[in-house]
């Protein structure tokens, strides 16, 4: 028959026979499920298979340890011991009859920390490269003029209360439109929290012009959660920038890398948000300025050419109207001339005029002298006709037809009668 033990009695024997395997200390790694102090360190140490926790054992750190080693830890990483880390230990196994099976921290290595948590932004970045995600909000335009403001924060954030303050009491005057999206900012929830956030914010993104991320203080292990591959890509897949504004200036997580722009406090954030509307207004004041000046110059310049123009003109017109006043003095001169020869001429011509008329044959036949044809040429001799020839003679009034009956040849003797 089995031997009959009381459970302290087998604990005992449990107790012996594991500090007899177990003599020495073993350097260990997990990661840290869960993380209480009370004075000592209680912890809960996972050891997982992707999502699958395929071992797990509590561990104590003793006061008297936990100070030393806790801000070494903080010391060579920045970051506080917490849960999530996962964390390279020097441990002994202890057995308690009453409290059971533990590790017994000695000491925690904290460069295998900082490269376990190295090794995993490096992973997730990668990641985000290959599936084309880390620089897609990067590329997307920053507004000229940012007003509408989403903010993904707790509510009773100091960081939060920080950026409205800074935004509303701007010293320019600026109003902006700003929608909180609430999200819980650090501990085990942050994650999960952030995501929807970001999912609430992508509905309503035509109604934005950008999207903040801001948190209040805490330690850096709050950091952690901001090194999700799940929050990355929800701000790669937002339409509107997204600023982060998250991090100390010495911590760049995931979140850093992916958003369109990073500032190192939520105050921060909302300077950049103002100095960009700022850069506009300034810019619009300059072409303003330029326009307005720009404006004067051409007027000037302009009022300066008509002014030459016109004094051109002017000169041209008065040397015109000098020469044209020379040519028409010069023609004013010729015209008298001309009517002066014009009237001397009509003069002769009215004296051409008395002669032709005095010598017009009408008019030398009423003086009473004739002319007499001969078949239609006019007789000049007495020898051009014969006796019996038939004559025809026009007198001043009237013609007469005759017969010549005797001739007489020789010149006219013309007497000049005397009174």
């Amino acid at each position: 028959m089995p031997q009959i033990l009381s459970l302290y009695e087998l604990n005992l024997t449990i107790r012996s026979a594991i500090e007899e395997a177990f003599p020495r200390t073993f350097l260990v790694t997990a990661e840290i499920a869960s993380y209480d102090v009370k004075n000592h360190c209680y912890l809960t140490l996972v050891d997982k298979d992707r999502e699958t926790v395929r071992a797990e054992i509590k561990a104590v750190i003793w006061a008297g340890n936990f100070k030393s080693i806790s801000r070494q830890f903080m010391k060579a990483t920045g970051i506080e011991l917490g849960k999530g880390i996962k964390v390279l230990l020097e441990a002994e196994v202890s057995f308690h009859e009453r409290y059971g099976l533990k590790l017994n921290i000695l000491g925690i290595d904290p460069s295998y920390t900082i490269g376990e948590l190295a090794v995993k932004r490096k992973e997730i970045l990668e990641r985000l490269v290959r599936e084309g995600l880390k620089d897609r909000n990067r590329e997307i335009e920053f507004p000229l003029v940012p007003q509408r403001i989403g903010i993904i924060s707790s509510a009773t954030a100091a960081g939060y209360e920080d950026l409205m303050n800074h935004l509303t009491h701007n010293p320019y005057g600026y109003r902006f439109t700003c929608k909180l999206y609430e999200a819980v900012m650090q501990g085990d929830r942050a994650e999960a929290s952030v995501v929807n956030a970001l999912q609430q914010s992508f509905s309503e993104a035509s109604f934005l012009d950008v999207l903040v991320i801001v948190r209040g203080g805490g330690g850096q292990m709050d950091l952690q959660c901001f090194d999700s591959y799940e929050i990355a890509k929800a701000i790669a897949s937002m339409p509107v920038p997204v600023i982060s504004g998250i991090g100390h200036e010495r911590d760049i997580t995931v979140v850093d890398e992916v958003s369109c722009m990073r500032a190192k406090t939520p105050t921060a954030v909302a300077d950049l948000i103002i100095t960009r509307v700022k850069d506009f207004e300034d810019r619009i004041n300059t072409l303003r300025y330029n326009l307005i000046h720009g404006v004067y110059r051409l007027t000037s310049d302009a009022n300066e050419k008509i002014a030459s123009l016109s004094k051109s003109l002017e000169n041209y017109v008065r040397k015109d109207l000098i020469d044209n006043g020379h040519k028409l003095n010069v023609l004013l001169r010729g015209l008298k001339y001309s009517l002066k020869f014009i009237k001397t001429e009509h003069e002769k011509l009215k004296a051409m005029e008395g002669t032709v008329r005095h010598l017009d044959p009408v008019n030398v036949l009423g003086r009473g002298y004739s002319i007499t044809y001969k078949n239609g040429k006019p007789l000049k001799s007495a020898s051009d006709v014969e006796e019996g020839d038939s004559v025809r003679t026009i007198l001043h009034k009237g013609e007469m037809t005759s017969i010549v009956g005797r001739k007489k040849t020789g010149k006219i003797i013309s007497t000049q009668l005397r009174g």
